[in-house]
């Protein structure tokens, strides 16, 4: 009977759309229009569906079943000239919308959706202005919306998502024009997956729950999005951020609250909120992946680029830190060498300070231990501090060490000096070299 009231003839007043408006009939039998090409608007409200309806390949007008109850609905590579209204819908089995081309939005606000160990909604290469699952939208089962194009937004704020072990909210490849929004109490009982996919605007997370046992919650490798807001209320799992472009990453302002994080290749241009570098440093040293040096260089590039170089160098000495622990013993013991003197060239003072020491001890040693002057040739007046300081500087000679011939200990004490002296500067070249190559 619906079948011929939608493709039978009608007549319309000139300028008018006929409608097929059906309130809390309980329809039996299957509902089938494959291909067809509908005139009306086809509006069947609270309606109890027998059978999951099949409009394969179909074009509609403007179609609502909301408030109905399906145990299925089928709408592959279907057409549609409005809205698709599924509002406070309860669906016991899969919604089918792949490869279809929604002129207006996917309405499923306070809808329930359950095909629980399955998909419930398949919204593969789905084409539409917007989705929306707000105001108490509940799926017990995979929303898949892989390689998806929304021109309006992906609206999921407050919606319950219920896949345990599996995907919740499956959508690599999405393209979104404005926002994701994830927040005010989204809940996702299993992964939630945007790998690759490109947002105009922002996705947010604010206060949502995401639970996961076993692996990542949240994957969001590849990401490109304007701004990123990880600041869920409750988090179980881990968030891979790999390889993603964010212009403004957002994260807890409580470090205590931060997940663990899979950074490297992470691009972003600011960091909100400006926390204690420390605090920041305690993000990247929890990595699952351990050591990678990229999620420190980005660190301290954000930090130059808003002038605050003492941090930028902060990071980058304790990325020479933790890459030390990766290193065999005797490159661990050349790490520790240059940390402590110029704090491998970040810290480029330590090695004046250690000179200064030196300097202060040679010259205190050789005041009071005088070495002999060189028998046969012509010496300058000794000096402690001018002969301290031909010892320690490698490459300068004040022509006091080739006048000069310390005895006994003092002898040793100079070859000291001497020793040191290399060392400092080869340390301090090193680091030098090192922050040279880095500008």
């Amino acid at each position: 009977m619906i079948r011929s009231l939608l493709l039978g003839s009608a007549d319309a007043i000139s300028g008018e759309t006929p409608m097929v408006h059906l309130v809390g009939a309980r329809v039996s039998g299957k509902l089938r229009l494959l291909f067809a090409e509908v005139g009306c608007v086809l509006w069947l409200e609270e309606c109890w569906f027998e059978e999951a309806p099949q409009l394969y390949g179909a074009k509609l007008r403007v179609t609502s079943f909301g408030g109905s109850r399906l145990p299925g609905l089928g709408m592959g590579a279907t057409t549609v000239d409005g809205n698709l209204d599924l509002m406070n819908c309860r669906v016991q089995g899969r919604v089918s919308v792949p490869d279809a081309r929604i002129g207006g939005s996917l309405l499923l606000q306070s809808a329930h959706l359950s095909n629980a160990g399955g998909l419930a909604l398949d919204g593969t290469r789905l084409e539409a202005k917007g989705v929306v699952a707000t105001d108490g939208f509940r799926a017990d089962g995979e929303l898949r919306l892989l390689q998806a194009r929304l021109s309006e937004g992906l609206h999921l704020r407050g919606a319950a998502l219920h896949r345990p072990g599996g995907e919740a909210l499956s959508a690599p490849g999405i393209q979104v024009s404005t926002n994701i929004d994830c927040s005010e109490g989204f809940h996702a009982d299993g992964a939630v997956t945007l790998s690759s996919a490109t947002v105009g605007g922002s996705v947010s997370f604010d206060t949502a729950s995401l639970i996961r046992t076993q692996g990542n919650a949240l994957s969001c490798h590849h990401l490109q999005a304007e701004e990123l807001l990880l600041r869920p209320a409750r988090t179980a799992g881990g968030m891979d951020l790999r390889h993603a472009a964010i212009g403004v990453l957002r994260l807890h302002d409580d470090r205590h609250e931060q997940p663990r994080l899979q950074l490297d290749g992470l691009v972003y241009r600011s960091l909100e909120p400006h926390l204690p570098v420390n605090h920041r440093l305690e993000l990247l040293s929890r990595d699952p992946d351990g050591y990678r040096p990229q999620p420190y260089q980005q660190l301290a590039t954000v930090y130059q680029s808003i002038g605050q170089d003492r941090d930028a160098r902060t990071v980058l000495l304790t990325r020479q830190r933790h890459r030390r622990t990766t290193l065999p013993w005797y490159a661990r013991a050349w790490g520790h060498v240059q940390d402590a003197t110029v704090g491998y060239g970040y810290l480029p003072e330590r090695a004046a300070v250690w000179l200064l020491a030196l300097l202060a001890t040679g010259a205190t040693v050789f005041a009071l231990h005088r070495p002999l002057p060189l028998s046969g040739t012509r010496h300058p007046v000794f000096s402690p501090v001018i002969y301290s300081l031909d010892l320690l500087l490698p490459v300068i000679d004040f022509g006091q060490q080739r006048a000069f011939q310390p005895t006994g200990p003092t002898q040793w004490f100079a070859w000291l000096l001497i020793g040191a002296g290399w060392l400092l500067a080869t340390a301090l070249a090193t680091g030098i070299t090192r922050v040279l190559s880095r500008e």
